[in-house]
């Protein structure tokens, strides 16, 4: 028996309108053409832990966001904000892995040998600001969260979305998965193409300590691997749009095709507010 995607009352099988809810049942145009975004089916909508659903969005992003709509959280966002805080320490500390340093290995000859930052006695300042970052990086992720979903329910419900705050900010904590996995990515170009830091850095000079932070972001923004990381971040938003589709639908009770408008233009403002405020 075919069920109604909105009510999940049974309906005939040639029937364009639930007889129970009366919303309009029948196929959207671009879901022919495009199957991907096809509604979900009711058998494969279940309840889902924060987990499941961070894996769902991915995998199965149909069903996971008509299970977000049906039951929005907060725990699935905040993670996705402290996986990408320590994803962010791990690319401040693959850039510092390219750091190189002076290492006195004799006291009485004062031999020294080069090596990376991270291995001689300083490493510990990076390891520490790597870790105090992770805390910034936090609060600044729950910012923009509350900020970025604040905009983006004006926006819905400008737009005739139906759906409540909670719902619009737990479709959102969860679309960013994509910008977080691809700076996992970015993690690994680093390690890979990034260059080793040029001139060996002098810890024994006056101030070199204090300045090494910024030298080191300096070096990183006028490499072409981090251009490189730019243009992946700027890719992985269209991912995120794609995932909108799905949790502005679902959520705000869109069709397809205006939930398509609508994530079309969300990504056209976090595409420019990336590139300005870079």
């Amino acid at each position: 028996m075919r069920r109604c995607e909105f009510c999940d009352s049974p309906v005939p099988a040639d029937a364009t309108v639930c007889p129970i809810c009366k919303e309009k049942i029948a196929e959207e145009t671009l879901e022919r053409i495009l199957p991907l975004l096809k509604r979900p089916e009711a058998p494969d909508v279940r309840f889902m832990g924060p987990r499941e659903r961070l894996w769902g969005v991915l995998r199965r992003p149909a069903p996971t966001y008509r299970d977000i709509a049906k039951k929005p959280d907060f725990v699935g966002p905040f993670l996705v904000i402290l996986i990408n805080a320590l994803v962010v320490a791990g690319m401040f500390l693959a850039l510092s892995s390219k750091v190189t340093t002076l290492t006195i290995v004799n006291a009485t000859s004062g031999a020294t040998v080069e090596g990376s930052v991270l291995a001689s006695p300083h490493g510990t300042i990076f390891y520490l600001t790597a870790l105090s970052g992770i805390v910034a990086s936090i609060m600044l992720g729950l910012l923009y969260l509350i900020v970025g979903g604040a905009f983006a329910h004006l926006a819905f419900k400008l737009t005739g979305g139906t759906g409540n705050k909670a719902k619009t900010f737990s479709v959102v904590g969860y679309s960013i998965l994509p910008v977080v996995l691809m700076r996992l990515v970015g993690v690994v170009v680093i390690l890979v193409g990034m260059p080793v830091y040029p001139g060996v850095v002098d810890f024994y000079a006056s101030g070199a300590i204090a300045t090494i932070t910024p030298d080191i972001v300096n070096w990183a923004y006028t490499s072409g691997v981090w251009g490189i990381i730019d243009m992946m971040t700027t890719a992985s938003f269209a991912w995120v749009g794609y995932l909108l589709i799905f949790g502005i639908r679902e959520a705000h009770g869109t069709s397809t095709g205006w939930a398509v408008v609508v994530s079309l233009l969300c990504m056209i403002v976090l595409g420019w507010t990336f590139w300005q405020v870079h």
